[in-house]
């Protein structure tokens, strides 16, 4: 009997340290104005899309545009819509180039955070005209504490405790 109580922990421990978290979290796809982009002159807002849905708590989700004096040019509230971020900019006729700054929360929890650049110029070819490439950026590193590791940690100590204790009364009885 107690062969068989020691194999079914040792599995239960297994089971728990041989699952591995989900590695994609989201990451952007698209962007108005697009990265490293030449237009004719500052956009009336700013959008960026995910390849996941996203979710709105207070001002977590977040987009700032400077321009190049570091003066932000970006105005009113974050629209969140589904895998989409958008935020108004001043209207504005200077010319230069363009830092954009975001943080969104995916609908996994995961906070992506990453910057772009656009450049304004007068005399720029329209953004029609430039061949568009698709964005490839890895996400960036979660500001986010608690970590998937540590829940495994933590359920794992917690399952090992809860198979001991049956165990023992099992063995008490």
């Amino acid at each position: 009997m107690r062969t068989r109580q020691i194999i079914a922990l040792a599995g239960a421990i297994f089971l728990v340290f041989s699952t591995s978290p989900a590695p994609a979290h989201t990451v952007l796809v698209n962007s108005i104005p697009q990265s490293e982009s030449v237009i004719n002159s500052i956009p009336p807002e700013v959008t960026i899309t995910f390849a996941e849905e996203l979710i709105a708590i207070g001002d977590s989700n977040s987009i700032k545009v400077f321009d190049s004096t570091n003066n932000d040019v970006s105005q009113g509230g974050v629209l969140v819509a589904g895998p989409t971020l958008s935020k108004a900019l001043k209207t504005s006729d200077k010319t230069g180039e363009f830092r954009v700054e975001y943080r969104a929360v995916a609908a996994d929890g995961h906070v992506i955070e990453g910057e772009f650049t656009f450049t304004v110029e007068a005399s720029a070819v329209t953004t029609s005209e430039i061949k568009s490439e698709p964005i490839t950026t890895s996400p960036s590193p979660s500001g986010n504490k608690l970590s998937i590791y540590l829940i495994l940690s933590a359920t794992a100590i917690v399952g090992g405790l809860l198979i001991l204790i049956f165990i023992w009364k099992k063995r008490a009885k």
